[in-house]
Order: C-alpha cells, then structure tokens, then sequence
C-alpha cells in the first residue's frame, strides 16, 4: 500500500513524508560521500585524525580556538611527516618537504586561501597574489626598501623607539611595579612600523595606550581573516554591503577603515610632495621614501592605492611578527639563569672591550655569538606564524618518504611543526639549546638551512625578515644590558593564542636596573 501511495504521488504531496525522504536522502549522501572521502579519496592513503577525513570541521575547530601551535605540533608526533588535516588538505614537516615547497626553483602555487588577505583598497599586495609573475614584480619593486643595507639606514629611528621603550622599563625597574612585557613589547614594534611607513611613531609608546584600538584590531582582524580563509565565501560575509550598513546602523565602528583613512592622511602629503618633487620630510630615508619610488608594471609612477597598500601591508605584518620574536626571547633568558649570566656576561665585555658609551648597534650585535645562538634558538622554538602556508602540490606530484601527494593537492606546512621536528632537528627538538649554533660555522649553516623561522629561501622568505633581526638583536642586547629580568609566574610565563600569529599574552616581568647599565 505504501508502494501505491507512493507512485501515484500521493505520499509525495505530505509534507511530513517529504520532509522524512529528503531527510533520508541527505543521509544517505552524507554516508556516501564519508565513505568516499575515508576509503576512496586519492588522499585516503594519508595517515591522520580519522574526522579530519571527512570534514574540514577537525582543522577548523582548532583554528578557532586558537591551539593550532600544540595541535599541529602533537598530530605530526603521533602520524609522522605527512598528515591528512583535511578532506583536500595535507600538512607536511621535514627538509625534503621544505625545499619541495617553498625552496629555490619550486614552482608550487598558493592556494585560494591567500585570497583572504587581497587589499581592500584596489591595489594588489604581493602576500596574496597567487599569479608567480606578478608576486615577482611585486616583491622586486619593493625588495630595495627591505634589504639590510636600507634597514641599516632605517636604524636610527629604531634606535629612537628602543631609547622610549626603554625608558619606559627604566619607571617600572625604579617603582618596583610589575609590567606586561607582551604589551610593551608591541608597543614598540608598532611604534617602529609607524617610523617607517609613515614617518612617525604611533604613539603606543608615549601614550601608554592601544591608539586608535589598532593593536586589538588587527589581532582580531588577523584572526578572523585567516580563519575565514577556509570557509566560502571568504569574507565577503562580513564585507558585504548589507552587512557593513547593518554594522552602520548598530552603531558598530569599523576601526579597520578607520585606521585606513588615518594611514592615507598620514601618507597623503609625502605623496603629493613626491609627486611634485619635492621632499616634504627633508633627506628623511624611510621605507615610504621606497615605496613612494614604484613604478607599475608600465613603468608609470605608482598609484596612490599601491603606496598605501604597502604601508598598510608594513603595519599589519611587520609589528607582531617582531614582538612575538622579542618576547620568545625574553621568556626563553629569563626562565634560564645560566643563559642569561652567559649573555649579560657577553654584553658587558663587549661594552667594556669596545667602550662603548652609545646603545649598541646591529652590526656590533654581529660580534656577540652568544646572543645570536639565544635569539636565533628562541626563534625557533616560537615562529612567529604557525598557521599552514598553503600551497598546491607541483605538477609532479610530491613524494615524502613513502608517501605520495597528487598533484594540485592543498599541501601546507607550519612553521613550528617543523622547527620542532625531531627527525629534522633532534630528539631534543623540544629543547632550548643555543649551544647547537655554536658547535661549528658548517653546522650553523645547516640549521639555517633547514630552519623555517622566517619561511622558506628566495622569494618564499619573509621579505621583512631584516627588520625584525635588527629590532629583535638591538631590544634584546640593550634590555638585558640594562635591566635583570625576572618573570612573575615562572610555572605559566604566557598564555598563547594563534591567530595566523602565536600571539603571547600576559608575559608578566619585574625588572630591576642593573649597576653596569650605570657604567
């Protein structure tokens, strides 16, 4: 009877039956397509967590919560080099990997997932342009503004950032007063990115405060943004016309834009100077003065979009990437008592060596090996991004040990994953141990060749990696040379949130002048 009903169409036009068949049907595929994704998928072969096969809920879940830095480091422990965190994804770890993907000559693609952090203000950024030769005229015409010897000229007002945040550190030292190194320590970084794309500091510094809400804001940003990147859309969700009037009529302020309007009146006047030839900040050589310099791919002067575009691009990657470095550092010397007598040690014999009467500079940092090795090691341990950096699986295909990766897959590696793998780096992987950048020049060349601190070589590399080693080696030298450094909670120094970044909230320290510093 329920046969009948059914092929006359009876049974159909119930909207409870229906409801129950669509239900059913839904199941069914649901079983279906698991099925296919566990057994039968070209990646079912890939060892990994079991739900991670079937959904990308696995890697999205914790990407939320913001564990990716343990979880990614723990399922590359219990699975090995190649794991399956996706249905179409695979994370890697290992020096073969590295150099299949990010290395010299490779020809791998970023993903879609780049498209999350295009611009919004019209003018490309080579970060998340996936076209190769554009990426590569993109990085060039700014490469000059990032290189050391400009950095080096850059140096002064550094300098100028280091002497406030140091002062700063002086109160706390003499009142006794416990202080937040993980805010003071972006502060700076913000403050340097603010003399260099603008020509002036933000003011985090001086004011003592979060100004314009920019630090919150782009970690919450940053968050968001590399989370949605896995989702369709993007976030065109939250950048939609609808919903940005929606946000408008709440009464909720886009201090994104608002930061841009600020950036583009801070910009504006060197560019109209530029334009005009004229210098509005006389002989002043920053990285605006570079970019202000571009030329487009048809040899006509950048618009104004493009030079806003790297400013902009300058604050939001350049200022936490370096703090995170500082503070890796900081925690890493002061939890050690004997690395960090060894390195005070160090810097005050060069300063009486040397008699020095000046803040160190980078280039005398260059003859400290010690204080190399600690940054260098800290480093490592804690990379500034965690989150994978995605790229599809070259033409031919990879193949890691004995596993194989078809072509055009969704490959990634984290930063920490692999700087804590102990079939690249050690059975003590784990370990903080500067010592192994000393044992001999050929063996520190080939800790760097296979650390991925500042992501893979050439064009893969991080173009502001200059930047930060002058900030992380000048900050960590003259802090410790000025101040001993103690941290108030030394079973919980830190609490951790990643967000593309591994963001250290709450370090804790209490600082105390130190009588060399005096001398």
């Amino acid at each position: 009877m329920a046969l009948l009903t059914i092929s006359n169409g009876a049974a159909i036009r119930d909207p409870f039956f229906a409801g129950f068949l669509v239900l059913v049907l839904a199941l069914t595929a649901s079983i279906c397509l698991g099925v296919y994704r566990r057994y039968l998928h070209p990646l079912s072969h890939i060892p990994g967590p079991p739900s991670a096969a079937l959904s990308g809920l696995w890697r999205n879940n914790r990407y939320w919560r913001g564990t990716w830095h343990d979880d990614i480091v723990d399922v590359h422990r219990k699975y090995g080099p190649v794991v399956r965190i996706a249905p179409n994804e695979v994370s890697v770890v290992g020096q073969t990997a590295m150099k299949q993907l990010y290395g010299h000559g490779c020809n791998t693609v970023k993903t879609s997932w780049y498209s999350v952090w295009d611009p919004p203000i019209g003018a490309p950024a080579f970060f998340s342009v996936r076209d190769r030769k554009l990426h590569s005229f993109l990085r060039k015409r700014v490469s000059a503004a990032y290189t050391m010897s400009s950095v080096l000229r850059y140096e002064v007002f550094i300098q100028g950032c280091l002497d406030l945040l140091i002062n700063r550190l002086r109160t706390y030292a003499t009142t006794g007063q416990t202080v937040d190194m993980s805010a003071m320590t972006n502060a700076f970084a913000f403050d340097v990115v603010g003399e260099l794309a603008y020509g002036t500091q933000l003011g985090h510094l001086e004011t003592g405060t979060d100004v314009l809400d920019l630090r919150k804001n782009i970690f919450n940003l940053f968050f968001l943004s590399s989370c949605m990147g896995h989702y369709l859309g993007q976030m065109k969700l939250f950048t939609n016309p609808v919903t940005q009037a929606m946000f408008k009529f709440c009464g909720i302020r886009n201090r994104v834009a608002e930061f841009q309007d600020w950036s583009k009146d801070k910009v504006e006047p060197r560019f109209a100077a530029a334009r005009q030839e004229k210098s509005v900040t006389e002989g002043r050589s920053d990285m605006l003065a570079h970019f202000l310099k571009m030329r487009d791919q048809d040899g006509n002067p950048a618009r104004f979009e493009e030079v806003l575009s790297e400013a902009l691009n300058l604050v939001g990657a350049g200022a936490d990437t370096t703090s995170i470095a500082i503070r890796a550092c900081l925690e890493a010397i002061a939890s050690r008592p004997d690395v960090c007598k060894r390195l005070q040690a160090e810097i005050d014999d060069y300063y009486t060596a040397s008699q020095l009467t000046e803040p160190i500079t980078y280039l005398q940092c260059q003859n400290l090996p010690y204080l190399l090795a600690v940054t260098k090691e800290a480093m490592r341990l804690w990379p500034s991004i965690v989150f994978q950096l995605l790229r599809h699986a070259p033409d031919s295909g990879m193949t890691i040990g004995d596993i194989s990766i078809p072509a055009g897959t969704p490959v990634g590696m984290s930063l920490i994953a692999h700087n804590r793998d102990r079939g690249t780096w050690g059975e003590d992987a784990d370990e903080f141990r500067p010592e192994r950048w000393l044992e001999s020049d050929e063996r520190a060349r080939y800790l760097e060749s296979i650390n991925m601190t500042f992501g893979g070589s050439g064009p893969r590399m991080c173009v502001g990696r200059n930047i930060a080693l002058v900030e992380v080696q000048k900050s960590i030298a003259q802090i410790f040379r000025t101040f001993d450094v103690e941290l108030v909670n030394k079973d919980k120094p830190w609490t951790i949130t990643s967000y593309w970044f591994a963001y250290q909230h709450d370090l804790m320290m209490r600082l105390s002048l130190r009588e060399k510093a005096s001398q």
